[in-house]
């Protein structure tokens, strides 16, 4: 069971005699998974402690190795190193952690930590909260997770283990943040809670008779041969879009560009404040700001081109041609113009096939947008000095899905096509613009400088 409150508001827990309402009773999202022990409680929650969270399987050891992964990586580029990885993880170790917290504990019937911190960001920022100030954290910008395992008697001998996990977060740009992270790390979290409950469960009717853990052990294991395929096919699966969400996007998405350049303003911004998503790309050119913006002005479907792989373009209908040349009519541009995406009858066309230029800083900065009051996004391209006759060119999207002219993108389909089509598609075609226009400003001016020796 999996209740998601995003879209409804916080959520409540009714039943208060459970330990992790007192830390967490309003949450976002919540997750839930259950299981039947053949042992006592006693027997289930001890083992419950003491089971090793690393003994699971391949996948879940690969999950966890790219989860650390983009934090071994800065180690590695910064020179230093991190502490050794953990023989065994138990959920008994955790007070003994930096990260998380022990809240509470009620030997036999509920084990209760948390931790605080922005889980979305690729190398996690904790932020150490004592339990007694658990409850009371909302410093914005951060997410407050509680995790509670409990036991209740399920018949004679037998144990319903519950394994529970909340997120809090603390103000809405956190949640916005947030919910992007969960539509893809919920199912992974779900499978790792699942997989924990059988190490469990496994452990708990192993200590409850000698008999029946080579039973258990064994029963676990009874479709190994018959699926091994599709343990392999979904340990490649979870290992790729591990990989992708972890490691290949945060670097696509400010692919060119440095942390502090990714977060900081650029021109256009202002004009869509509330923007919930934002893409920054650059790239280094040996040319002056002055040699560039030629190449800049003359984009468009109708004009001069991208500057991308317009095969790809003209295959989807969109008849863009690139331009090799500065063209001199196609100099003359202003606020309030359009520069098209695709022809004007295009069969998908829309508002957004043709946008106009917003802000125009000759030398400097142009910023696209749909036309209207509420542009569902802004597509900004501004030139900054980086030495003598050397510039960079930044390409920045801003967007709010919910005010598209084609639908708001808010269901589970447009979200994913985003998140696999979408976004990947865009860094491919505008790292080409990019490297495009690097190419042929850098081109003129090898040949003006080979004609004036």
């Amino acid at each position: 069971m999996r209740r998601h409150t995003f879209t409804g508001g916080a959520s409540s827990a009714p039943d208060s005699s459970m330990l992790i309402d007192r830390y967490l009773p309003e949450y976002d999202v919540t997750a839930i998974r259950h299981a039947v022990v053949e042992a006592d409680p006693e027997t289930t929650y001890a083992a419950m402690l003491t089971a090793d969270l690393l003994d699971t399987g391949p996948i879940v050891r690969a999950l966890g190795w790219l989860r650390t992964l983009p934090t071994a990586t800065a180690r590695r580029f910064r020179g230093t190193t991190g502490a050794s990885p953990p023989e065994r993880l138990r959920f008994a170790d955790v007070p003994e952690t930096d990260e998380w917290t022990l809240l509470e504990a009620a030997p036999g019937e509920e084990f209760v930590f948390g931790a605080v911190g922005k889980f979305w960001r690729p190398a996690i920022e904790w932020r150490r909260v004592d339990a007694d100030a658990f409850a009371s954290f909302d410093e914005p910008g951060y997410a407050k997770l509680a995790i509670s395992l409990s036991v209740r008697p399920y018949g004679e001998g037998r144990t319903l283990v519950s394994y529970e996990a909340r997120t809090a977060t603390t103000d809405d740009r956190a949640r916005r943040r947030f919910r992007r992270y969960w539509r893809v790390i919920g199912p992974f979290a779900g499978y790792l809670m699942s997989r924990a409950l059988e190490r469990i469960r496994a452990d708990a009717a192993a200590r409850a008779s000698t008999d029946s853990a080579a039973t258990g052990i064994e029963g676990g294991n009874r479709d190994r041969p018959n699926g091994a395929g599709k343990r392999i096919v979904a340990a490649l699966a979870f290992l790729v879009a591990g990989a992708y969400h972890f490691a290949i996007r945060p670097w696509h998405r400010r692919w060119g560009v440095t942390v502090a350049e990714a977060r900081g303003p650029l021109p256009g911004d202002d004009l869509l404040p509330d923007a919930t998503d934002q893409v920054t790309h650059a790239i280094e050119i040996d040319a002056p700001a002055e040699a560039i913006w030629p190449w800049l002005v003359q984009i468009g479907q109708d004009r001069g081109g991208f500057y991308s792989y317009d095969w790809i373009e003209r295959a989807v209908g969109a008849d863009i041609h690139n331009v090799e040349r500065i063209v001199p009519e196609y100099q003359d541009l202003e606020e309030g113009d359009v520069v098209r995406l695709a022809p004007e009858d295009y069969p998908v066309s829309s508002p957004e096939s043709a946008p106009e230029v917003a802000r125009l800083d000759p030398g400097r900065a142009l910023v696209l947008r749909p036309p209207g009051e509420s542009p569902a996004w802004t597509w900004a391209f501004v030139l900054e000095p980086s030495g003598e006759g050397r510039t960079r060119l930044f390409a920045r999207t801003r967007s709010n899905p919910e005010r598209s002219s084609i639908g708001p993108q808010t269901t589970l389909l447009r979200t994913a096509i985003d998140y696999c089509v979408w976004e990947p598609a865009h860094f491919v075609m505008e790292r080409k613009m990019l490297r495009g226009i690097k190419r042929r400003a850098e081109r003129v001016g090898r040949t003006t400088a080979d004609a004036s020796v």
